[in-house]
């Protein structure tokens, strides 16, 4: 009986279907967290790079994926990383390797071992045949990706670059479960000041709550920017008017009063819940001199918020206040969504 170049079964499940073809299951190896990297086979999609948690979301019969970023719809497969692909013929070729080391002992009728005797007496000849060392196949080299995000829809827990908008598994929309876990982020560091101040001492923990009021104010620039992207594009603005507008937003969502105002302009936005938008922008203006005067209160601060707070002291800035912010920016981010979007899925 003829060898073949791979034998059927094994690790890799090989399956010989004639003609010299065959059928390989390669297993991708997870990272460290248990993921599985994904990429958009759009290649208009940046970033396209992520990845999701075997197990979770739909686990049987799934006929598509989506990309989490431009929501491109493909065959499962179709997401598979040029690092898996590269993976995957790197082992075909190391089998293939294997395969040839002993269609060639067969050949020259070779043992186990390799050595073939010919002759006896005073002439012999001995044959023997060693294969090269098998090289060692890397594992794909995937990138770190840290926001993780669950799907509140089909579960699948996935991590992603930014914000994500569309569920990989079931392709229905995530975002304001993405922006909920970055506030939700925010708040584990919130909980956290009390045992910092314990063992490192108050300017510590006033800095982790400056830090917190920061990273506020950065999960509604980030969020809103978001849904004024999707939705310009979801009304049909060109590509080069979206991009041209998102610049000249540039830091504008820093600002609530520069937020609405190019609410107002871009879409006739008006908000729906005046008095939180209004807490909102007391918070906000603490971020001035949290910035740019290590949290000093200076003239221009005053000018602006008109409170009770005197010029060279430090600005008041307290957990209950941070915590009431996160609440009122998932507010105003799910009032944005509802207004942009509705029940969209």
């Amino acid at each position: 009986m003829t060898r073949r170049l791979f034998p059927e079964g094994g690790p890799h499940k090989v399956k010989h279907l004639g003609n010299d073809q065959y059928h390989m299951s390669v297993t991708i190896p997870q990272d460290a967290d248990g993921r599985i990297a994904r990429e958009c086979p759009n290649t208009e999609c940046s970033p396209a790079y992520f990845k999701v948690t075997p197990g979770t979301g739909i686990t049987g019969g799934q006929e598509h994926a989506y990309c989490p970023y431009c929501r491109h719809e493909a065959e499962p497969t179709d997401f598979t990383t040029q690092e898996q692909i590269r993976y995957a013929k790197d082992i075909a070729i190391q089998e293939a390797r294997s395969g040839i080391d002993d269609m060639v002992k067969d050949a020259l009728g070779l043992g186990p071992s390799g050595n073939k005797k010919l002759g006896g007496g005073f002439i012999s000849i001995e044959m023997s045949y060693k294969p090269s060392t098998p090289e060692h196949v890397r594992r794909p080299f995937e990138d770190e990706v840290r926001r993780d995000v669950v799907c509140p829809h089909c579960t699948l827990d996935q991590t992603v670059f930014g914000l994500a908008t569309w569920c990989s598994d079931c392709g229905r929309d995530i975002f304001l479960a993405h922006v909920a876990a970055e506030i939700s982020v925010t708040r584990s560091m919130l909980r956290d000041i009390d045992r910092r101040e314990h063992e490192l001492g108050k300017r510590v923990a006033a800095k982790d709550l400056e830090n917190c009021l920061e990273d506020a104010v950065s999960i509604f620039e980030a969020s809103a920017k978001a849904l004024i992207r999707r939705a310009l594009n979801h009304r049909g603005d060109e590509a080069e008017s979206v991009d041209a507008q998102m610049k000249k937003l540039g830091n504008s969502f820093q600002s609530i009063e520069r937020a609405k105002e190019q609410l107002s302009k871009l879409f006739g936005y008006s908000p729906a819940q005046p008095d939180v938008w209004e807490n909102l922008e007391r918070s906000f203006e603490k971020r001035h001199p949290v910035t740019h005067n290590l949290g000093v209160v200076d003239k221009k601060y005053l000018e602006r918020v008109q409170q009770a707070e005197r010029e060279g002291r430090e600005v008041r800035i307290s957990e209950p206040e941070v915590n009431c912010l996160l609440d009122g920016i998932f507010q105003v981010i799910s009032e944005m969504h509802r207004n942009f979007f509705g029940g969209e899925k």
